[in-house]
């Protein structure tokens, strides 16, 4: 995928803040107390979704007391009907004797439609995780039934396009600390 540069920032400039600063990290911070009450001495594991939750997994892990384990996943899901939702491409899965017995937490940016992270979830269990829970920065208002809902929401937003804090314009400004919203 070719970046581009001026497209991105056509779109920034018709986008406002959904989101400040400010109210991420507060509802991080709530995020961060609520998991570290349920995680109650166990030492889990935190798989962060590659690209888009990088940002969010860092500011989490910032706040939480508990020791924690992290480590990552990378997967992709195609739209072929051929396939349907299940479908998911890995380029990188977590080693089985990582989540075998343990409480893993996947950590991404934003529950769309949720199928991507339903299969990872999936994976997960049938790879000996004990328990699985979703954590998100972003649950969108899709306005449908999802087949996966998140443990742990940091906000709420609604169906629109929605850049910043891990989410990307073409690839970039994944590192505004703000979420924005198109205003098309």
């Amino acid at each position: 995928m070719q970046l581009d540069y001026s497209k991105a920032q056509q779109i920034i400039s018709n986008s406002t803040v959904l989101f400040s600063k400010e109210q991420l990290y507060s509802a991080l911070d709530t995020m961060a107390s609520n998991i570290d009450a349920e995680i109650e001495g166990e030492i889990p594991v935190f798989l962060t979704v590659m690209n888009g939750g990088m940002m969010f997994a860092a500011e989490l892990a910032k706040r939480l007391q508990s020791p924690i384990i992290m480590d990552y996943i990378h997967a992709s899901r195609y739209g072929d009907a051929m396939y349907g939702s299940s479908h998911i491409t890995w380029y990188r899965q977590p080693k089985e004797e990582l989540i075998r017995g343990k409480t893993v937490y996947i950590l991404d940016d934003i529950l769309d439609e949720g199928h991507t992270i339903a299969e990872i979830k999936r994976f997960l269990i049938n790879a000996g995780a004990k328990a699985c829970k979703v954590a998100v920065m972003v649950n969108k208002e899709i306005g449908k039934d999802k087949p996966i809902y998140a443990d742990h929401v940091g906000v709420n937003a609604p169906n629109h396009f929605l850049f910043g804090f891990g989410m990307d314009i073409f690839e970039l400004n994944r590192n505004l600390q703000q979420i924005y919203i198109y205003n098309n």
